[in-house]
């Protein structure tokens, strides 16, 4: 097979800081669960999916913690309720202490592209940057990748330094940092020992680099040449793994996001199979209930693109369909000259709710009825007097998403629990 032309340039990669893997322990606090919330219907609806594949290999990491490394992928996509960190931290952590911690998983630049971004990573650059995200027009100067993101160098120089955060004094190593990037065949074109660098020409989307220590922050520094407007190096995100076995569990999470938005990024689901996930879940729906326009019709074809791509290039991965929980729009009315505002109960969640449940049923799809669990019509005035919920009755607080992390959690280890009492030790 011929090789495709290089794009020269440089890049160096230096290890700022070195330390010994620990796990964190930011989400060790024991979660209250309101009593409005029905506890009894934190089940998921099965609809004849099939997954034992994946409690198998959960299994697997529980009865063989320290044999050869393996890992259990899941990938989390969703919107801004994924975005800012808090729910699916909820998730991912419990998870790893219970099957093994593989990774912090993906980390994205969000906050180089002008938005907000998890506390327990950064990703700073020096120099000038552009940015595209995947949720408005304005932002689509460039192709948006995995994380819904993209950032480019405007002056063809990079210098890029990605951190794990803890909030104690350990530090968060990784062993593996598996960039997503632009695909160019030359990313990177020289690397500095002690770090190998594993290229795969299949996938000329990313690069990995490995330690034989973990480390807990790397910087990416060089020259680009070669690259002009219509095909600039671009960087996505990267895949941060401990390279011993458990969960990795990646969030990929824009604000505004509806399916449409990531049936819109080229080569997503693509992007997705290099996670090699073996559970997706998709938690949207929240924005599409604020499209008046959108109808049911076109909101159940809007999922079934997502679905049936990541079902095509991620065979092996089950698949979650989440329901957004109930949410309120805000109002104004006039009184005695001056103008009030209250919130009402978004009626439209319902439509988004039942689309997304009767799509799961017709395509024997699992699902977690989160408007139900949450407490269903009128529980958005609760979670606000609660103080679960934001001003804005839409987003929750950080103790609001932790509640709905520790339910999922709470579910699929359920499930995973069913599974092993069916299963002869």
């Amino acid at each position: 097979m011929k090789r495709r032309a290089i794009i020269p340039f440089l890049l160096g990669l230096v290890v700022l800081t070195a330390g010994r893997a620990a796990a964190q322990c930011v989400g060790d606090t024991t979660v209250s669960i309101p009593s409005f919330l029905n506890e009894e219907k934190n089940v998921i609806e099965w609809n004849g999916a099939d997954w034992t594949s994946l409690f198998e290999q959960l299994d697997s990491l529980r009865q063989e913690p320290d044999s050869l490394e393996r890992i259990v992928p899941i990938v989390h996509i969703g919107d801004s309720h994924v975005q800012a960190g808090f729910l699916t931290e909820a998730v991912r952590q419990p998870l790893q202490r219970q099957f093994g911690d593989g990774g912090r998983g993906l980390v994205v630049p969000l906050k180089l592209a002008k938005t907000n971004e998890p506390r327990d990573y950064s990703v700073i650059a020096d120099g000038s940057w552009n940015f595209a995200r995947c949720v408005g027009r304005k932002y689509r100067s460039y192709t948006p990748g995995i994380g819904g993101i993209a950032i480019v160098p405007r002056n063809g120089r990079i210098e890029l330094t990605v951190s794990t955060l803890s909030k104690t004094d350990d530090c968060a190593g990784f062993k593996k940092a598996r960039l997503f990037h632009a695909p160019v065949d030359s990313f990177p074109g020289i690397i500095s020992e002690p770090f190998r660098v594993e290229g795969d020409t299949r996938l000329p989307f990313l690069t990995t680099f490995s330690w034989e220590e973990p480390v807990c922050s790397i910087h990416l520094t060089g020259k680009v040449a070669g690259c002009d407007a219509k095909g600039p190096l671009a960087i996505y995100g990267a895949s941060l793994e401990t390279g011993e076995s458990g969960v990795i569990y990646h969030s990929i999470g824009n604000n505004g996001a509806f399916y449409s938005s990531y049936a819109a990024i080229p080569h997503f689901s693509e992007q997705v199979a290099a996670l090699a996930p073996r559970l997706i879940i998709l938690s949207l729906g929240t924005n599409e209930s604020f499209s008046t326009a959108l109808t049911r019709n076109e909101l159940y074809r809007q999922i079934d693109t997502v679905v049936v791509s990541l079902q095509k290039n991620c065979p092996q991965a089950c698949i979650l369909l989440t329901t957004p929980a109930e949410c309120a729009r805000r109002r104004t009315r006039w009184v005695k000259k001056r103008r009030r505002v209250y919130y009402t109960p978004n009626a439209r969640v319902d439509l988004v709710r039942t689309t997304i449940r009767t799509y799961a049923a017709e395509h024997r799809l699992a699902c977690w009825d989160w408007y139900e669990v949450a407490g269903g019509k009128g529980s958005s005035k609760a979670w606000r007097e609660a103080g679960l919920m934001a001003r804005d009755r839409t987003h929750c607080t950080e103790a609001g998403y932790r509640v709905q992390g520790e339910m999922l959690y709470r579910t699929l280890m359920k499930s995973y629990r069913d599974y092993v009492d069916r299963v002869p030790q």
